[in-house]
């Protein structure tokens, strides 16, 4: 009976060190989120951001055609109140990987691209056990028009031009940030819930242990007295 009573509590406390775990990681990853922000992601305004469901063992595929050499950049999370990762991709034309991200539940990427063709973007959820909703953001730089703009625009334009471009910035960092946080605090409230459940049973656990101890010890002081 007793082992029975330890095997339950350490399968609880098992559990314990795997959310706490998890929570730990899950921090990690985000620290290195946000330090690849920094270095990669500075003035990013996306042409498209979307939202899609990524369906329990499928892969889905984007495809975008880039007809200029440039940079890509990009974004892309996943809810982070679930414990489950995808897998990223960034294809050429000719099928080769050009960047990629391993079981990641959010990551930024920045691309040079020398070749114009069809580039796919591919999301993978193939070993995941539920289905997924995918925020992914893009952005192509147009070096061309860029330059264009750089020396036709006179004084006055090129200072509205960057007062927009630092108000659209604003505002998608703004609501790139609140979709993280409501998915963090999601996630945050899963955990809690998680743990509360936990701490209830390994309560539980342990006053039916001490109450067979008891019980035990009882019976072998009766047991000594009949003697």
């Amino acid at each position: 009976m007793i082992s029975i009573f330890f095997l339950l509590f350490g399968l609880i406390q098992g559990q314990d060190d795997n959310i706490m775990n998890d929570v730990i990681e899950d921090r990690q990853d985000r620290k290195d989120l946000m330090q690849e922000w920094e270095l990669m992601m500075q003035d990013f305004i996306p042409d498209d951001m979307i939202a899609f469901e990524l369906k329990q063992g499928t892969i889905e595929l984007l495809e975008e055609g880039i007809h200029h050499p440039t940079t890509i950049r990009g974004a892309y999370f996943i809810s982070m109140a679930t414990k489950e990762k995808i897998n990223f991709l960034i294809k050429d034309p000719k099928g080769n990987i050009i960047s990629s991200k391993a079981g990641k539940k959010e990551a930024v990427f920045s691309v040079n691209i020398t070749e114009p063709g069809d580039y796919q973007f591919l999301f993978d959820n193939e070993r995941g056990s539920s289905d997924q909703m995918v925020t992914f953001a893009l952005d192509i730089h147009n070096a061309t028009y860029e330059h264009i703009k750089h020396h036709d625009l006179d004084p006055l334009v090129k200072q509205i031009q960057h007062l927009q471009n630092g108000i659209n910035d604003i505002m998608f960092e703004t609501k790139f940030s609140q979709q993280r946080r409501e998915s963090g605090y999601e996630s945050m409230q899963t955990t809690h819930q998680r743990l509360f459940y936990f701490t209830i049973l390994e309560t539980l656990v342990i006053i039916a242990v001490s109450v067979w101890q008891v019980y035990y010890i009882k019976s072998i002081i009766d047991n000594r007295r009949l003697i």
